[in-house]
């Protein structure tokens, strides 16, 4: 006798970045800087999770400035799968992905912008 297991599909990351591959998320395809790449970020519904997924087309490894290609955020950025190696170049993540190879990175946004004030003391 045979068992069959249904699967269900997962959001990379966990719960937290599921927002991002519901239903009502924003899907856009975005220009990666060339044409060896196909990137697409998706976003939630509320603008929060962004998830970034680039692919590499070619036999030959390639090189991105990621954290030009997703929105602004003062969450940090996380990797969430693929083949590739992240570094630092000049102060930029530069990530390297393998040929054939895919990297997804996500951002969570926070809603809480605490301000700080300054006030100037005397001299």
């Amino acid at each position: 006798m045979t068992a069959t297991a249904t699967l269900t599909p997962s959001a990379p990351g966990g719960a937290a970045f599921a927002p991002a591959f519901a239903d009502d998320a924003d899907v856009r395809a975005i220009d990666a800087g060339s044409p060896a790449l196909e990137a697409y970020v998706a976003s939630a519904a509320d603008g929060r999770v962004h998830v970034l997924t680039v692919r590499n087309g070619t036999d030959a490894e390639q090189e991105l400035f990621p954290e030009a290609l997703l929105p602004y955020g003062d969450g940090p950025l996380l990797f969430l799968g693929g083949a590739s190696t992240t570094s630092e170049h000049d102060g930029r993540l530069v990530a390297r992905l393998a040929p054939y190879g895919h990297v997804r990175l996500g951002r969570i946004t926070r809603d809480d912008h605490r301000t700080t004030t300054t006030q100037e003391q005397p001299a």
